[in-house]
């Protein structure tokens, strides 16, 4: 059987980013749902799209995704306009986990067979037997468990450059999501990246590498997750560090900036999810 060609992107500088998004606009109606949003995914992260509901995640994702045209900006993967065939190197979760009717589990491998070249039977089955999935059972009688795993699954056996995925441990039991996280981590290679939207942010707190905070459009925060770590602090509202940026409030803590150039005895290093309230919350 010929071999079918695929994107090939060994030959690409390193220095480009896998994923960039620059000055992303989009407006429902009188509604500016985004609003310049920036940022860039690096080859060998876990990028991690943080907000609350209606902050502008998914129509970020699906302006990657060509799902829907944006008003302005660029979007580019591996410095390149994402078209067809450059869509070939990226699968998705989508949040609504939106299946074809009567497509059994091996009517999805071979629809997914034939549009990811780098598409593996052998995980993909292996995955199936492994969960307990039968080829056979009509994916639209799954629980909503059982299809976020199964797209999960879908998406790790596509050996695609770029993984999408909408809150991809949603509804599993403890015991699959932190198979699912380890999952995640395991499929990301230096030549690979995933983006995660995810409102569960101790979750993402194990996995994810870097993060952006999207709040009414815009993106109000972005970092590594160990940078964020060391430029921040949490204090009481007694204490002060000379220098220090004012964030916001964490329970009855502050978050403050200091950039971590100087080390501090005063305060401890926050968790990911006290930078995201602290963000979230200021004014």
């Amino acid at each position: 059987m010929e071999e079918r060609a695929y994107l090939n992107f060994s030959d690409i500088s390193q220095d480009l980013p896998l994923l960039s998004v620059r000055n992303l606009s989009k407006r429902f109606g009188n509604k500016q749902v985004l609003a310049d949003i920036n940022f860039t995914v690096d080859r060998g992260s876990i990028f991690a799209l943080i907000g609350p509901n209606g902050a502008g995640k998914t129509t970020t994702i699906r302006s990657i995704l060509n799902s829907i045209e944006p008003d302005g900006g660029k979007i580019e993967l591996y410095g390149s306009k994402i078209d067809s065939f450059a869509k070939q190197n990226i699968a998705t979760l989508s949040e609504d986990r939106t299946v074809f009717r009567n497509f059994t589990a091996l009517d999805y491998e071979k629809l997914y067979s034939a549009l990811y070249p780098k598409w593996d039977s052998q995980v993909f089955r292996g995955f199936l037997s492994k969960y307990g999935f039968d080829l056979s059972q009509k994916v639209e009688t799954y629980s909503i468990g059982m299809k976020t795993l199964f797209f999960v699954i879908l998406c790790l056996s596509t050996n695609a450059d770029l993984l999408i995925l909408d809150e991809p441990t949603q509804h599993l039991d403890p015991t699959v999501r932190y198979e699912v996280m380890r999952l995640i981590r395991d499929y990301i290679t230096a030549d690979r990246a995933c983006i995660i939207s995810s409102h569960e942010m101790f979750e993402l707190e194990e996995y994810a590498t870097e993060f952006a905070i999207i709040n009414s459009g815009k993106v109000i925060y972005s970092d590594s997750i160990d940078s964020a770590k060391e430029k921040h602090r949490v204090i009481k509202p007694e204490n002060s560090i000379p220098g220090a940026e004012i964030i916001g409030l964490v329970g009855d803590e502050v978050l403050v900036r200091t950039n971590g150039e100087v080390e501090y005895e005063v305060g401890r290093f926050p968790r990911l999810h006290e930078i995201v309230v602290a963000y979230l919350s200021r004014k």
